[in-house]
């Protein structure tokens, strides 16, 4: 992978784009990120027409597309996801458009031969303005070498040492990534063995954005009574990979209303979000 290019990419314009879906998309999202994998009720109105909600990290599938990285010089197998950080507007609805407009806010040098990381930044809106502001960081394998960091920069809060106050865990399923990929993210790193194997990984990894969804899903059920409206932010850093049938165990510590917190794959005690981050309504 040569390394990117920062004025190309700056100066990259991004078509905004019309997405239009359906209350089955919605349905489809809050089930690849395990709402009612046990069957737990209180989870139907995310997975269950009547009165339905949202999972509010949904915005970024709705959000997703990689069709500017040829155009950027990246290969898309060199691609994984590196964090998120979600601010959210309004709930966004259960079916109809939204309006997505993305541009290059910035990028990372990690060096030579090194990573090179893109900061992408997404407005998604829906009726009368703005429903989610999403700063995505892209981590480009063997795209160091450029110079430098250009642009905004995103920013992960290091977790609170000590126990923290609250803790808990979300079973994976084998099939996870396969299922989700469904909704977009067509990256053959989440289903092809050999490609795994070739860049480190001992099978196909689960889809940051899943994980990411996954631990959204456990604020809600933790800390909002699953009530999608009292999240205004959630954040986190991709540190690590999971595995599809691992399990997730959340470690949170409450400060007011920010929730910070780190999970980990419980089987090899190996961090896989860290510097979370949940901001709550009052």
């Amino acid at each position: 992978m040569m390394p990117l290019d920062p004025m190309g990419l700056m100066a990259l314009s991004i078509p905004q784009r019309n997405v239009v879906y359906a209350g089955r998309d919605s349905l489809m999202y809050a089930l690849t990120v395990g709402m009612a994998a046990s069957g737990e009720p209180d989870d139907l109105p995310f997975v269950w027409e009547r009165e339905q909600r949202v999972i509010p990290s949904m915005a970024t599938m709705l959000a997703f597309d990689d069709s500017w990285l040829d155009a950027a010089g990246i290969d898309l197998k060199q691609v994984v996801h590196g964090g998120l950080d979600l601010h959210f507007h309004a709930p966004l609805a259960p079916e109809g458009e939204a309006l997505v407009e993305t541009r290059i806010a910035g990028l990372d040098d990690k060096g030579a031969g090194k990573a090179g990381l893109v900061f992408a930044e997404t407005v998604l809106s829906q009726g009368a303005g703005p429903a989610c502001t999403i700063l995505s960081t892209i981590f480009v394998r063997g795209a160091g070498g450029f110079g430098g960091a250009v642009g905004e920069q995103a920013t992960f809060a290091k977790v609170p040492d000590g126990a923290p106050d609250v803790t808990s865990q979300a079973q994976t399923a084998c099939n996870q990534a396969l299922l989700f990929r469904l909704l977009g993210d067509r990256n053959p790193l989440h289903v092809d063995p050999a490609l795994a194997r070739q860049v480190g990984f001992e099978r196909p990894i689960l889809h940051g954005a899943c994980t990411f969804g996954i631990a959204c899903a456990e604020v809600l059920r933790v800390f909002c009574g699953l009530e999608p409206a009292r999240l205004r932010r959630f954040a986190a850093r991709f540190a690590g990979p999971l595995y599809p049938g691992e399990t997730l165990a959340f470690s949170f510590w409450r400060n007011g209303n920010r929730i910070a917190f780190r999970a980990t794959a419980a089987e090899r005690a190996a961090i896989v979000l860290d510097s979370g981050l949940a901001e709550l309504a009052d």
